[in-house]
């Protein structure tokens, strides 16, 4: 008997289709810039797998997304030119600003993960019941 798998749509997975649409960019276009493919575009966007930390900042590499508007949705979608950019501080401060948001985000998928691992295990409890 196949367990069945809950979809984990979240404001990322929203978010990540948004940045895709408003590129103008098909979910291959999108896959390639990436270098992923199309059906893991398309599992991304659906909330059907969990989009990975390296993907993440391979779209902001590539298209200059904002981290804070791809987690908590706030500013704008692309990170604005900075005065301080090339500075050595500016570099300093980015890297703790990156670091914060990484820390986040590592925090909050754990925290699914964790709740996904006790729902499974209710579920195998419950077949387990079921059997004996």
């Amino acid at each position: 008997m196949a367990l069945r798998q809950e979809k984990l749509t979240t404001d990322e997975t929203k978010r990540f289709k948004i940045l895709r649409e408003t590129e103008g960019l098909t979910q291959t276009k999108f896959a390639e810039m990436l270098e992923l493919t199309q059906p893991t575009i398309q599992r991304y966007e659906s909330g059907a797998y969990i989009i990975p930390i390296d993907v993440i900042k391979k779209a902001h590499e590539v298209f200059n997304m904002s981290f804070e508007w791809f987690f908590f949705g706030k500013g704008d979608r692309k990170v604005k030119a900075s005065a301080e950019k090339g500075t050595q501080l500016g570099g300093f401060i980015k890297d703790m600003k990156t670091l914060s948001t990484n820390q986040q985000l590592l925090e909050s998928q754990v925290s699914t993960l964790k709740n996904e691992l006790y729902k499974l295990l209710d579920e195998f409890n419950k077949i387990k019941s079921k059997t004996v």
